[in-house]
């Protein structure tokens, strides 16, 4: 490759990735990523590029790798390897071992184990360093995944395939193939490692990598893009069918539960959206649990245990016959799924209520008078993304405390404010993404005061009710 190919490359690349991220919102100024890197080609191409673009993307770039202890001497040689490309480039390294962490190693780990070791390290690290965790998964690794979750078995959720940003975690290189971080790699001169065990056929994936995706290449080279298409589609379809059933859970909502002949009347697709929103806090959302929910619901009598702690059971209730999620303490209100913030009344459990209202902000200042604590409960609308979400907390969530000038994982502020821990999974917050731009008893984060362009102002009322 000479110089002018390879510079087009790399500019083309950055160029896509730098638009991605902006279009799903992946980074905030002033975020702390860390960098989640095997040495491989894919996660030495996302280091590079974030390296290079930090400046433009306003963050701080770390790195970490996991050394599972499972490839001997080459797992040491790949640890070597991403130690000394981090200190030639000052770039701070947080290195896990299973061996030095004193972790029992099976005696043939399989991809889950392996899986649950680097995300349990992910989880902790991302905590500490109040960070996020980059990963490098690609288009490829998105059409290597559907096609194992089709195979088996997965509804509309699962062919969203791997989301661009969850809790913690962002990827930013779900917009490139493989054979692109590769050639990015060679453009800029940076050598990687190669795991041999990805030569094997002993796990599922390397075999749908080697014989089911080319095989979908023969019939079209564009597969991978093909595919990675769908998944986008099926996540807008996905969003918007949640967002039905949070607005089903919402309107059935009642001070215990659910009622029932609501749930009845609801359209099928909508009714398991819903229903599947009621397990997955509690347990994988497989069919089954879903198809005996449904039929618990349709059946109007009965009790589904879905784990040891948590049991929904149709009751009677003040206006007809409710479902109701039972704990061994009582009954135990489960947060409500998320949904969009449109203005409107929201009835939460636990006893909240939300109203959100947009209206000219010279109105809003002519009803008064005015106090410190109503501003706080207004923003400026426009720098109001208008895909904010009602919903509580997630792993990952963190707040900028108004006139605080400072960031701080959600965990952090709730511990500051002493906010009880029973109280904390159901307080409502609005976020955008994993950034809480609104946040119960506190009010509307750093950033969002209106000012003198102010035009319009989201304003939110709240009011607690003893359940």
């Amino acid at each position: 490759m000479n110089s002018i190919d390879a510079q087009n490359v790399i500019d083309k690349t950055e160029q896509t990735l730098l638009a991605y991220c902006k279009q799903q919102g992946l980074f905030k100024s002033g975020d702390r990523v860390i960098v989640a890197c095997s040495g491989g080609a894919d996660s030495m191409a996302l280091l590079l590029f974030l390296l290079r673009c930090r400046r433009a993307l306003s963050i701080e770039v770390l790195a970490t790798h996991v050394n599972h202890g499972i490839r001997g001497a080459a797992a040491d040689a790949d640890e070597k390897f991403v130690s000394r490309f981090c200190e030639d480039r000052s770039v701070e390294l947080f290195l896990y071992s299973a061996k030095r962490a004193g972790v029992q190693i099976p005696a043939h780990p399989s991809e889950d184990w392996a899986r649950t070791l680097r995300y349990t390290w992910f989880d902790e690290l991302a905590a500490r360093e109040e960070a996020h965790i980059a990963t490098a998964h690609t288009m490829s690794d998105q059409m290597e995944t559907i096609l194992l979750r089709m195979a088996r078995g997965t509804g509309l959720h699962g062919l969203g395939g791997i989301q661009p940003h969850r809790g913690v975690y962002v990827r930013p290189m779900l917009c490139l193939t493989r054979g692109e971080t590769e050639a990015y790699c060679a453009a800029l001169g940076q050598s990687y490692v190669q795991d041999e065990t990805n030569a094997r056929d002993t796990y599922a994936r390397n075999r749908v990598r080697h014989d089911a995706v080319p095989a979908l290449l023969s019939v079209n080279p564009a597969a991978e893009r093909c595919i990675g298409r769908l998944c986008r589609q099926m996540q807008q379809l996905d969003a918007w069918l949640y967002a039905e059933a949070a607005a089903l859970l919402q309107a059935a909502a009642t001070s215990r539960g659910y009622d029932l002949q609501m749930l009845r009347d609801a359209e099928g697709p909508v009714l398991d959206a819903a229903l599947h929103s009621l397990v997955s806090p509690v347990r994988d959302a497989e069919e089954k649990y879903v198809s005996l929910l449904r039929f618990l619901v349709i059946k109007g009598e009965g009790a589904l245990q879905l784990t040891q702690d948590v049991t929904y059971k149709v009751q009677k209730g003040p206006e007809g016959k409710e479902l109701v999620r039972i704990s061994p303490s009582g009954t135990a209100p489960a947060p409500a799924p998320a949904q969009p913030a449109r203005p409107g009344v929201y009835h939460l459990p636990g006893g909240y209520t939300i109203a959100l209202r947009v209206e000219k902000y010279e109105d809003f200042l002519k009803n008064a008078p005015i106090f410190k604590k109503d501003l706080n409960c207004c923003a400026d609308y426009a720098k109001i993304s208008k895909s904010i979400m009602l919903r509580t907390r997630q792993p990952g969530d963190d707040y900028r405390p108004r006139d605080r000038h400072v960031r701080k994982t959600l965990k952090k502020y709730y511990n500051e404010l002493a906010v009880p821990m029973n109280e904390r999974p159901l307080l409502p917050l609005l976020a955008d993404g994993s950034e809480v731009v609104w946040l119960w008893g506190s009010g509307f984060a750093e950033g969002f005061a209106p000012d003198r362009f102010t035009r319009e102002v989201l304003v939110i009322r709240t009011e607690k009710t003893e359940v």
